[in-house]
């Protein structure tokens, strides 16, 4: 699962929110009285791991497709082009949103990142909108040799369609960066194209009246028809719509959350507390992480109110054992030491530079756990005996819940993919099951929608465990999900302006 992300600073009092972080920093190094500051994570590497199925797999590369982006110091570029070549390395050639990030920003001035990646991310939000609209506009197709300027073109009318920019202006750096990319034949056809889409929407006409309700929901047809098959049309098309949005920035806050609404306030920062987190709150307006008071001393995450509801369901207590299995990034892991510090938390992930974001995570919080790279699902790997009372399995998943925070998910994601995470998931659930002590409990977790991965999961571990048994959820969230009087968890849809969509079962050994 994802845990959290990082947004653009944000325009409102700079000044005072740096202020603010300084002096509420100071003020929790002086009462928190950490005995375990001074103490840094374990960690334990075990053999080399082929690799567990990455939540965004790399798309196959067709190729006929055209050649890989070539990442030159080129200062020159505006951030039209250099939008259109993050889309190219996405769509294209596989790569994921954030490593393509890293290396076009690099050549983009520091003025203008921000907008760079906000225009990646609206036109991977709306992309089989966007296309439906480059296609009507278009007398014949764009050869595909040429990718850059059918992308471009996307860049554009995302630019229009979002109204950022007075339209003409929106053509007009789009027309100029075709040329900056070394497609100045594509000009005119930019140019042409640009201005009826503009001249469409400023008579009020909708591109997307007439297209179908895949396309209405900004998804592809294999993964809207999957979630018409699991919930319905309208819940699918309602979920598409949510994904299609923009994310509120939200964290949680160690320490009381009113007491640190009203320094925000103070610092003329605007939040709201989240209504089914205890601990979360929602930033009006997204500011750079560093800006955030407490954030340096990991008395404040990053990180979604589903994400957040996992301590409660873990249901814990001093002394207690807990693996956190696949933890990295540790958001997760962080939160269950601030919720219960007197805990034996193990937390294992397969994969090294994650995990080592997970021993970041934990420094910047004065937290200690024991940390493996290791495999969940080959626990006798690592695995040194002890039963644990608590496991969480926040296991590899689709990530279909969290789209709008990782929105090349719908250009890397396959249909055929699923099979291999299902296969995954069952392996590691029942690896960790032989780990849990009786009387223990289990958390499975996904940032997935889809029924596979989730009630449908849980109701296969049910039969193959017959000491297993799912506690019903006393929420307020989330839609139950039963078979009969036979409880398989609950499942969180992800709402506009509100949280992502998670799924959640408790499973305790009998």
């Amino acid at each position: 699962m994802v845990d959290s992300f990082k947004k653009p600073p944000a325009t409102p009092s700079v000044d005072a929110a740096t202020q603010a972080a300084s002096i509420w920093g100071a003020a929790t190094r002086a009462a928190q009285g950490n005995p375990r500051s001074d103490r840094s994570a374990q960690v334990t590497t075990q053999r080399p791991d082929p690799g567990r199925p990455a939540h965004r797999p790399a798309a196959k590369v067709d190729p006929d497709r055209p050649a890989r982006v070539n990442y030159r110091a080129l200062p020159q570029l505006s951030p039209e082009a250099l939008a259109a070549q993050l889309l190219l390395a996405v769509t294209t050639q596989g790569i994921s949103l954030d490593s393509a990030l890293s290396r076009v920003l690099s050549q983009a001035q520091p003025v203008h990142r921000g907008l760079v990646q906000a225009m990646g991310y609206e036109v991977l939000r709306h992309y089989e909108a966007l296309v439906f609209w480059r296609e009507s506009l278009l007398e014949r197709p764009i050869p595909a040799k040429s990718a850059i300027i059918s992308l471009l073109l996307l860049v554009g009318l995302e630019r229009i369609r979002g109204a950022r920019r007075e339209a003409s202006r929106s053509v007009n750096s789009t027309v100029q960066a075709a040329r900056e990319l070394g497609h100045p034949w594509a000009t005119g056809l930019l140019n042409a194209v640009l201005r009826r889409a503009s001249r469409q929407i400023a008579e009020g006409l909708d591109p997307f009246a007439q297209t179908s309700p895949a396309i209405q929901a900004r998804l592809p047809d294999w993964l809207f028809a999957t979630l018409q098959q699991d919930w319905g049309a309208a819940q699918a098309s309602a979920m598409g719509e949510a994904l299609a949005t923009h994310p509120p920035m939200t964290l949680r806050v160690a320490d009381p959350r009113a007491a640190y609404i009203e320094f925000l306030a103070a610092a003329a920062i605007e939040a709201q507390p989240t209504p089914y987190s205890s601990r979360g709150v929602n930033l009006v307006q997204p500011l750079d992480v560093e800006r955030l008071p407490g954030f340096a001393e990991g008395r404040v995450s990053v990180q979604d109110e589903a994400a957040q509801w996992v301590v409660d369901l873990l249901n814990l207590a001093p002394g207690q054992t807990v693996l956190d299995a696949c933890s990295a990034p540790g958001g997760k892991t962080l939160a269950i030491l601030q919720h219960e510090p007197l805990c034996q938390v193990t937390a294992v992930d397969i994969d090294t530079m994650r995990m080592a974001r997970v021993q970041e995570n934990l420094e910047r919080g004065q937290a200690v756990a024991r940390l493996i790279v290791g495999d969940a699902g080959v626990p006798e790997q690592w695995w040194d005996g002890v039963l644990f009372d608590r496991i969480l399995a926040d296991v590899p998943c689709s990530a279909t819940g969290v789209i709008r925070r990782h929105p090349d998910i719908k250009r890397l994601r396959r249909p055929e993919d699923l099979p291999v995470l299902v296969a995954r998931q069952r392996v590691i659930m029942d690896a960790l099951w032989s780990l849990l002590r009786v009387g223990g409990r289990m958390v499975y977790a996904t940032c997935s929608i889809l029924n596979a991965e989730n009630a449908a999961q849980v109701a296969a571990f049910l039969n193959r465990h017959p000491d297993a048994r799912s506690h019903p959820l006393d929420v307020a969230w989330g839609q139950p999900m039963r078979v009969g009087d036979r409880v398989l968890g609950q499942q969180a849809f992800p709402q506009s302006q509100g949280h992502d969509g998670f799924f959640y079962a408790v499973l305790e050994k009998h």
